[in-house]
């Protein structure tokens, strides 16, 4: 572009010359509104897409739930109804930002390595009172279900 620009200023000053100097600065007037144009564009898209993300870090030490996608079964392995979740495991290494590696269960044969958004971070137990099966190997110490279901069939005098 510049040199086209060099051999039509180099041309002598004529009646097609100033004709041709200024289609060309209408050219660059036109060329310098679309770029700001397109740059204010991607600005908005950018900070409207910026407001759905959020930043998640992890650091050696903390427990997360891996995600498994089908890619990440070895051939003929993948079914639809094995977990999907996994953990928690920890972390044991933080590559970036993006990418932990993650001490996984020796049955899991997969690589280590994953994406920041297949992780979720592990919040611990969940308080007995609220989980219905708190204790699997005592049924009906502390089930929440057998204790709503008995406050509605006295409710409703059955």
């Amino acid at each position: 572009m510049q040199s086209i620009v060099a051999r039509v200023l180099a041309l002598s000053r004529s009646k097609v010359h100033g004709k041709v100097v200024d289609f060309v600065d209408s050219l660059r007037e036109i060329h310098q509104a679309v770029f700001a144009h397109l740059t204010a564009a991607n600005a908005k898209y950018k900070q409207a897409a910026d407001k759905k993300r959020c930043s998640v870090e992890f650091e050696v030490g903390d427990y997360v739930w891996a995600i498994l996608t089908k890619d990440r079964y070895p051939a003929g392995e993948y079914n639809k109804l094995s977990a999907r979740k996994i953990g928690p495991v920890e972390v044991i290494e933080k590559i970036n930002s993006n990418a932990y590696r993650l001490k996984l269960p020796i049955h899991i044969r997969t690589t280590d390595v994953f994406n920041v958004k297949h992780l979720i971070p592990y919040t611990g137990d969940i308080s007995d009172e609220d989980n219905s099966r708190a204790n699997s190997l005592h049924p009906g110490e502390n089930d929440v279900v057998e204790e709503a279901a008995s406050r509605y069939l006295k409710k409703n005098r059955f």
